[in-house]
Parts: C-alpha cells; sequence; structure tokens
C-alpha cells in the first residue's frame, strides 16, 4: 500500500512540473512575439522577461492627487508611458489610460499657470517702464490773477539693457501761449511751464502741444569715463534743479534756483563715484542754445546753425551718512562755462519761485554777451524729520555785471518720516512715509488707515539783479508751506508767499497756493 502511495504522488508532482514548463515555454514564445511587433512598429524592444512581469496581474498604482510642477508631472508620464507601451498583445488597462489623460490636462494646466521665462539681462533690454507725473494746481491772491487747472501732465519710459546700458524719454503735454499778432513766447528771455506760458502780456490764447523733454542712453563702467550719457538732458546747476519737479519741496523750485538754471541741453556727459559713493563728480559738453527755445526745450530738432557750446561739472561730497540717508550731510558746488552765439542773455525772476505765477517779477534784460560764467555753491543737512538747506548762485557777465542768488529752507517732519538721499545723483528723493493716508480701506468701524505724512516748511529766497537797475532791482520772497503726503507718490501741498521788489519802487504779492500732485 505504501509503494501504491508513493508512485501516484510521483505521478501528480510530474505532471505538475511539465504543466509549467510548458506554460512557460507558451509565455516565452508570445514575449518573442511582442518583442517583433515593437520592431515592427519603431519602438525600442524591451526585454521578454518585462512583458511577462507585465502580463501578471498586479493591484493598480496609487492614485495622485495632484502633479506639484511641470517636472514632476512630465516623469509621471513617462512612466505611464512606459506601462502602456508594456503592455503586450495591444491590451487596454483603462486605469493607465484614465491616468494618461488625467496628466496630460494637469501639465496643460500647469504650463498655461507657470510665469514666462524671463529673459537674460546680460544679453537683451529689459521691458520698458511707464511712469509720469500729474500736478493740479490752484493760485489766488489780491493783486494776481486767480488761476486753476492741470498743471504738468507727463508720461516717462525707462529701461535697462545688458545690465551696463539704461535709457529715458519724457513726454510733456505743453501749452504755447500765442499772441493776437502771431507771435508766441519763443522770443529771448521767455519760459513755459507745461501748462503755464509767461510771455508776458501779448499771449492771449493757449496751444496744447506734445514735447519731447528728455531723451537719453547712458552707459556703465565706460573705461576713463565711468557713468557716460549722451542725449538731452537737465544741467546740473545746484541740488535742487536736478532733483526735478516730482520732489520740489512745495509747488515750484526754490527761487533762486529757477531764476539761474539753464534747462535742458543736448550733449554728453561723464559721472563718477569715489569713496565708498560719497563723493560724486559730474563733467560734461553741451550746446550752448536752447533747444526750440522753450523753457522744456524740445529735445527733437536744434535751433539757429551755431548753437554755441556749454561746459557745465558738479562736485559733490556727503561727508556724513549714516542709517540709510536718515542722517546726512550735504556739500558740493557747481561751474558752468557758456559761449552763446546769439548773444542774448538774460535772467528772469519769479514771485515765490513759481512760473505760474505769471510774468517774471524781477529781470536782467537781454544781456549781449559771447560768452559768460556762472556757478554755485550748496549746503544740506538732514537729521532724521529736520531738514536745512541752501544754495546760492552766481552769474558774472564780465564789464555788464554780476546776479546773485540765494535759497535757505527748513523742513520739518511732524510725524517722524525723513526724505530720501540719493548718493547715485547726490539729490533729494521721495518721503518715506510710515502709514499711508488710505481712506475707506480698514477694518471694520475704522474709515482711514493711517493720517499719511506732515510736513512744515519755511523758506526765504534773495535775488538781486541791481546791476541792472534800470530793468533789475532785488527780490525778498517769503514762503511758509505744508506738504500732506498721502503715499510717497501723492501728496498735497499747501503754500503761501510775500513777494517783493524793489526796481526803483516798491512792489509787493502775496499769493496763496494748493496743488495736488502724483507721481507713478
Amino acid at each position: 500500500m505504501k509503494k501504491l502511495w508513493l508512485g501516484l504522488a510521483a505521478l501528480i508532482l510530474g505532471s505538475s512540473l511539465t504543466y509549467g514548463y510548458d506554460t512557460e515555454i507558451q509565455n516565452e514564445t508570445a514575449a518573442e512575439q511582442a518583442v517583433a511587433q515593437e520592431v515592427a512598429s519603431g519602438l525600442t524592444p524591451r526585454r521578454p522577461q518585462t512583458i511577462i512581469r507585465a502580463q501578471q496581474p498586479s493591484p493598480p498604482a496609487p492614485y495622485i492627487p495632484e502633479a506639484p510642477q511641470v517636472a514632476r508631472a512630465d516623469v509621471w508620464m513617462e512612466k505611464a508611458d512606459v506601462a502602456a507601451i508594456e503592455t503586450t498583445n495591444g491590451g487596454d488597462n483603462a486605469y493607465i489610460y484614465a491616468e494618461l489623460d488625467r496628466l496630460s490636462d494637469e501639465i496643460q494646466k500647469l504650463k498655461r499657470s507657470a510665469p514666462a521665462a524671463s529673459a537674460n539681462p546680460k544679453k537683451s533690454f529689459s521691458t520698458p517702464k511707464l511712469g509720469g507725473r500729474i500736478f493740479f494746481d490752484a493760485w489766488a491772491g489780491p493783486d494776481y490773477d486767480n488761476k486753476a487747472g492741470l498743471n504738468e501732465l507727463r508720461f516717462t519710459i525707462t529701461g535697462t539693457g545688458y545690465e551696463v546700458f539704461d535709457y529715458k524719454a519724457e513726454f510733456a503735454l505743453t501749452s504755447v501761449g500765442v499772441a493776437s499778432a502771431g507771435h508766441t513766447h519763443s522770443a529771448p528771455g521767455a519760459t513755459q511751464s507745461d501748462f503755464a506760458t509767461t510771455s508776458g502780456p501779448s499771449a492771449t490764447t493757449h496751444v496744447g502741444q506734445v514735447t519731447l523733454v528728455d531723451a537719453w542712453i547712458g552707459a556703465k563702467h565706460v573705461p576713463g569715463l565711468g557713468y557716460f550719457r549722451v542725449g538731452h538732458y537737465v544741467l546740473e546747476t545746484g541740488m535742487a534743479y536736478p532733483t526735478g519737479t516730482s520732489q520740489t519741496t512745495l509747488t515750484g523750485m526754490h527761487p533762486s534756483t529757477l531764476s539761474f538754471n539753464l534747462g535742458r541741453k543736448f550733449g554728453c556727459s561723464s559721472e563718477h563715484l569715489f569713496a565708498n559713493d560719497r563723493v560724486r563728480w559730474i563733467y560734461g559738453f553741451y550746446q550752448g542754445y536752447n533747444i526750440n527755445n522753450g523753457y522744456n526745450s524740445n529735445a527733437r530738432a536744434l535751433s539757429g546753425n551755431r548753437p554755441g557750446l556749454m561746459f557745465n561739472t558738479r562736485l559733490t561730497a556727503a561727508p556724513h551718512y549714516a542709517d540709510g540717508g536718515k542722517c546726512v550731510l550735504h556739500v558740493g558746488g557747481h561751474y558752468t562755462y557758456i559761449h552763446d552765439s546769439t548773444q542774448h542773455n538774460r535772467i528772469d525772476a519769479y514771485g515765490g519761485g513759481n512760473n505760474w505765477f505769471g510774468p517774471a517779477t524781477l529781470t536782467t534784460g537781454n544781456i549781449d554777451v559771447l560768452h559768460h560764467n556762472r556757478g554755485g555753491f550748496e549746503l544740506a543737512y538732514q537729521y532724521g524729520p529736520f531738514r536745512a538747506q541752501s544754495e546760492t548762485f552766481i552769474a558774472h557777465f564780465g564789464d555788464h555785471g554780476t546776479a546773485a542768488g540765494t535759497t535757505t529752507e527748513f523742513a520739518y517732519f511732524l510725524t517722524g518720516e525723513h526724505r530720501a538721499y540719493n548718493l547715485a545723483t547726490a539729490t533729494w528723493g521721495a518721503a518715506k512715509v510710515k502709514r499711508p493716508f488710505r481712506p475707506f480701506a480698514c477694518g471694520d468701524w475704522n474709515l482711514v488707515d493711517g493720517f499719511g505724512a506732515w510736513q512744515v516748511v519755511a523758506r526765504h529766497a534773495y535775488t538781486d539783479f541791481d546791476n541792472w537797475y534800470a530793468v533789475g532791482g532785488y527780490q525778498n520772497d517769503w514762503t511758509l508751506g505744508m506738504n500732506w503726503f498721502w503715499t510717497p507718490n501723492i501728496r498735497c501741498i499747501f503754500e503761501y508767499t510775500h513777494s517783493t521788489q524793489n526796481t526803483g519802487s516798491w512792489n509787493h504779492q502775496d499769493v496763496y497756493g494748493t496743488s495736488i500732485r502724483v507721481n507713478f
């Protein structure tokens, strides 16, 4: 009986082994056929063992809820493609194809939401930036024709390129005074604000035009020249004027600054920084005659066949600079040599330093000289919210005499802010407002979030044209003002100026002004 049972067991074991061997042979044959199909389809053949494993039933892969990034999703797609390819005899796996569709959708979503690759700053120009400013002013006084409206509207395009170039183009919508006889304010000595003409009583109407004000390109690290710039831009005559109207302390330039500035000219300049950027020196050569004769000097065309020549230089230093510009001591000076072939030079003064007041309150008249010299000194000190600044200007016309002017200003932030100081330009920047004024933007009960920054200003300016007593004289301007900064780019200005002139007889002018200014 024992022998019978042993024989039966051997028979059963042998049959099992024979069946497993035959099955493996069949599977290998199917695998070889699958490989042949892949080769015929242009696919890279895989090992038969891989296809054999793919035939065996296996639990579905765990569901992946989301693809956190495109790269990871691409990896999942590759794995899913491999699994699909390794399915033999064209067999369908519903789970795999569902995953393929889902992952494809996820990849498309991620690619659409992914930010575009930024251009290499070393090999291209950056996207141009648009800026500008809008000024709404209103003026009134007992001896002054009331005036209100849009005083300035400008748009600015700036950009950089290849990590060494930068450029600027600024456009202003200006107004031109046109007299009944057809004359404009392009006569010698006439000036032009963006929407205000001061060409004298003959101007009766205003005609708007678009003026290209600034147009220049600069390059950094030029051997021997430092930062080199060429184009049409402001000459540096003092500290306040290069700051521009966006950052004036009150509505206008310092009175003497406005009188002695040389506006914009076409030329080139070289800038250098020393002593950890504490010392700055700029010099340049420019055409001597204004382009288009306007206050803004249109940069599109030259006027006259002999434009003359100017050499301008400015040297500044910040011997004390601490707390990122919160505490600054600034000293500097500038010099300009002018050779003007037109021989019509003049200097005009305006009450309170704002040429929107009307015609010039004081003037030297035309001075017929081929060349003359100008210069000045600047001193400023800021300690937290307190700032004091003074500038002096001199214009020497040889035997014809000398004109001079000076401005002293004190300013204090009641709310503790301070003005930024720009070492690269040696000028004042925007106020750093601690709590911007944002009405109707706070919680459930408060209607105002922050009250902005409040600054009080006192200023005195003296202009002396006494060498030309027949048409000149001297003038004193006393100004009190207040700035209310909503943000660093939005502010309201309230200002009062008492101006007195002695031109052989005493004259006076009292003007009240307010302004809303937006820089963007």
